[in-house]
């Protein structure tokens, strides 16, 4: 009889642990932490499995990212941002905002080669969407050059020697498949 109570109490606690779907925690809304202080900062909710609207996502998004520590940084992550915006109104087919915009990322640009050479290589793109042959040259020499700057980088060749390994790794395991994978 004793047996039968501990296996009753103990099933009854797994249909409530199951049952129950954390649906108390998620209905409260959770503050924000603003990254950029000239944005306007809205809660969001954490039941809201889908944004309303594009800002609300790009909030989200923003609100899971620790704040960076240092000026630098903050500042840097507000350049990606811009270049992202950029890369948006260049896939929208508004190139002269894009370029406006790219042309102040490189200027506000400093001491990040990879940064710089993305931005080289969407103004290279943008010229090329234009039909400017010289300046879509122009610029991807600049970006072959911080290429280059890149690859002296040690950082960049240690994950680059880890790449190389892991593609062996993979061709090994396609080669030793025999045809178990695809390619």
């Amino acid at each position: 009889m004793l047996r039968n109570i501990k296996w009753l109490l103990l099933l009854n606690f797994m249909a409530v642990v199951l049952c129950c779907t954390g649906c108390c925690t998620r209905l409260r809304s959770r503050p924000i932490r603003n990254i950029f202080p000239d944005e306007p900062v809205r809660p969001v909710s954490q039941s809201d499995s889908r944004p309303a609207d594009a800002n609300t996502g790009e909030a989200s998004v923003l609100a899971e990212l620790p704040p960076p520590e240092r000026k630098k940084d903050r500042l840097t992550q507000e350049l990606y941002r811009r270049l992202e915006l950029s890369f948006e109104m260049f896939q929208k087919e508004n190139f002269d905002g894009a370029l406006r915009e790219v042309e102040r990322v490189q200027m506000d640009v400093n001491e990040d080669p990879y940064l710089e050479m993305q931005t080289w290589y969407l103004s290279a793109m943008i010229y090329h969407k234009t039909a400017k042959p010289s300046r879509r040259g122009r610029a991807m020499r600049k970006m072959l050059e911080l290429m280059e700057t890149l690859q002296k980088d040690p950082r960049f060749r240690e994950s680059f020697e880890e790449g190389l390994m892991s593609q062996q790794v993979i061709d090994m395991a396609l080669s030793q498949g025999e045809g178990k994978y695809a390619e």
